[in-house]
């Protein structure tokens, strides 16, 4: 049977500690080595709860460290299950039901474990104490200790760890938060692959039909652990999202992944976890492990920031080390090209801090200088050509002003060609004919209203010669000079214009029976003309 070592993270998770471990505890799978690590919870009872668990089953172990984040605690579980620990006996007798203390005899110890805990009833007897090893696994699962498992996980991937590097199953949300404001879909619900075994590349074409900019996993399927160890896999310290770097390593790493749809995992969003997106609280509180971060800024929210940024650029240093050292050439152009151009422009944002703690920028790779120097021209080029056509809109538009200005200075001192028009003899008897002709009175009226027009209009063109003969410059400009001149010349085309025109010729021809001509033949003769252009 198939050795499953199982690594669970555990931080201020008192009230949700013993749900996640009671689904580990029965799981129908058995064959389980557990590891606990208690990455220096501040509550109560999160370290006894682990304790309580350890002692009553002798598959637990219990690390008990410094804060470092979830990477560091899970590291501790991939470094016990290499065989990487020398442990010496705290407890040298060890008691019936009572938990035996170690110490790690390593001279090197990075995530400062304080103690490793194990139950008494593990060992046989005193010799078995003394050279304690780590067990040897099969295959490493990670669980989060607030999220937990269907009883039937372990069981439903074993089996499906034959002749793949990946089991990759679902999972479903378990909210505690009243701050839903993401979507509630998971990987699986956006590849839509069928329950089937499929390649990297498989993975990555499908990646780009997904709509979402990352990959992230963790405690989202089963790994073989041989292959863990043969391309030294592990989460980078100290930063958030490191899952990022993981999943993506680890699945560039496989021949063949086991595409699992079901919903095995139940990962809770509750308020003020590191899976919380409402921001509530987001500038009065960081992780123990970014204290060296803050005393440099000394600022909260600078120091999210920058954490939140040097993590970024961290998963991108290191995906792009381990795409150039660690897996075959093929991949490289579509895995830069679909999965990091998004991690990569936003390295560059670690030049946005004031401060770079971690010395993120001597990190980065001169390729990486070079393909920026190259966008930057690129932006630059693009950015000239947008001045340039800038440039042309505004000259454009201060011609535009300028014509208008123009039109203005014109139309204020001599007015529009539309007014003269309307102020010609032809339109003002036309206006009065169409008026007065609509009642009797009016029609009566007419021969009085017209004989005032023409007095009116004569005697504003005398007094208009007057002027011009008195002061020449004050002669108004040919009407084919106006700025409005083709617009004018309409108004010589419609109906009112044309009326007046033709009573005009009619008047001229009174003793000939111009005006009956003009009522019986000119005015339908008009009428049916105007009604054709409309």
């Amino acid at each position: 049977m198939k050795t499953v070592g199982v690594v669970i993270p555990i931080y201020n998770v008192e009230k949700y500690l013993r749900e996640c471990l009671d689904s580990v505890v029965n799981q129908t799978y058995k064959n389980l080595q557990v590891v606990l690590v208690n990455d220096g919870s501040t509550d109560e009872n999160s370290l006894n709860i682990a304790k309580e668990y350890t002692l009553k089953d002798e598959r637990f172990i219990l690390f008990d460290k410094e804060n470092g984040g979830l990477s560091s605690s899970r590291n501790v579980g991939i470094e016990f299950f290499s065989k990487e620990y020398d442990f010496k006996n705290i407890t040298q007798e060890s008691k019936e039901n009572s938990l035996v203390e170690f110490k790690l005899d390593n001279e090197d110890n990075p995530y400062n474990i304080y103690k490793i805990y194990k139950s008494s009833n593990f060992f046989k007897n005193k010799d078995e104490l003394l050279n304690f090893k780590a067990p040897d696994i099969d295959y490493i699962i990670f669980l989060d200790s607030d999220d937990y498992w269907e009883l039937n996980c372990i069981e439903e991937c074993v089996p499906r760890m034959d002749g793949v590097e990946v089991v990759w199953f679902d999972w479903k949300f378990y909210y505690e938060t009243n701050n839903i404001n993401f979507e509630n879909i998971t990987y699986h619900d956006r590849y839509k692959f069928k329950e089937n075994i499929i390649t990297p590349l498989d993975w990555i074409n499908q990646y780009k039909n997904t709509g979402i900019t990352w990959f992230s996993f963790a405690w989202n399927g089963m790994i073989d652990f041989k292959h863990l160890i043969t391309y030294n896999l592990h989460f980078i310290k100290q930063t958030i999202h490191e899952d990022v770097f993981f999943g993506i390593s680890l699945f560039l790493s496989c021949k063949f992944i086991s595409y699992l749809p079901c919903k095995l995992y139940n990962y809770r969003i509750r308020d003020n976890s590191l899976c919380d997106y409402s921001n509530q609280n987001k500038n009065t509180w960081i992780s123990p492990y970014m204290k060296n971060i803050y005393n440099k800024f000394n600022n909260i929210e600078q120091t999210k920031f920058y954490h939140r940024i040097s993590s970024e650029a961290l998963t991108c240093i290191e995906l792009l080390s381990f795409i150039e050292n660690k897996i075959a050439n093929k991949y490289q152009n579509t895995v830069l090209e679909n999965l990091l151009n998004d991690r990569i422009s936003a390295l560059w944002q670690i030049l946005d801090c004031n401060k770079d703690p971690l010395d993120i920028l001597n990190k980065i790779p001169k390729k990486l200088y070079i393909k920026k120097v190259f966008s930057l021209k690129k932006v630059i080029k693009n950015l000239n050509k947008i001045l340039e056509n800038k440039k042309t809109i505004i000259i454009n538009q201060t011609n535009q002003i300028h014509n208008l200005n123009k039109t203005l200075n014109f139309q204020n001192n001599y007015g529009k060609a539309k007014i003269r028009i309307q102020n010609q003899l032809s339109y003002k008897l036309g206006q009065a004919l169409i008026i007065n002709s609509k009642s009797v009175l009016g029609f009566l009226s007419l021969p009085f209203i017209i004989l005032s027009i023409v007095i009116s209009h004569k005697q504003e063109q005398k007094a208009y010669k007057f002027k011009v003969k008195k002061n020449p410059n004050l002669a108004l400009p040919p009407l084919e000079t106006y700025p409005d001149y083709n617009e004018a010349l309409k108004e010589k085309e419609c109906f009112t214009y044309k009326l007046g025109e033709e009573f005009i010729k009619a008047s001229k021809n009174w003793y000939g029976g111009g005006y009956i001509k003009f009522y019986f033949k000119d005015v339908p003769r008009l009428k049916r003309e105007y009604k054709r252009k409309r």
